[in-house]
């Protein structure tokens, strides 16, 4: 799957804290305007989609969809699916098996811990080159 970043200043807080008047913007610096990324995951998290990329600091992050549109939606086959419910924070998480299957390689990759780190470069080299 790839995006194109087509904005790079939106909401810093999830649709579900907007709702509730949490309506700080941010910039984010590590993405570029007209640049495409591949996707290597998919969060829905409090009622909004978050995508996993590579950014242009060379970092795995998730970034709200809201910030690009889809130029490839195919999903590379090795992906795996979890649903949790919608009254869960993270209600549904796609991606390669460990980010779906691990809750320590999902909180790691967030704390930007790097074995995390270094398994996420591993997956992205086997998924898309």
């Amino acid at each position: 799957m790839v995006v194109r970043c087509v904005l790079n200043e939106g909401y810093l807080f999830s649709p579900r804290k907007v709702r509730q008047g949490l309506t700080q913007k941010t910039t984010y610096n590590e993405i570029t305007i007209h640049r495409e990324y591949n996707v290597h995951g998919i969060l829905f998290y409090e009622d909004g989609l978050r995508y996993l990329l590579f950014d242009d600091c060379e970092t795995p992050y998730w970034y709200p969809a809201d910030l690009f549109v889809v130029i490839d939606n195919k999903v590379p086959e090795q992906w795996y699916y979890k649903f949790f419910g919608y009254e869960e924070t993270v209600s549904a998480i796609w991606g390669y098996y460990e980010l779906v299957h691990s809750e320590e390689h999902f909180d790691g990759l967030s704390e930007q811990e790097t074995k995390a780190i270094d398994l996420f470069l591993k997956r992205k080299k086997e998924i898309y080159n």
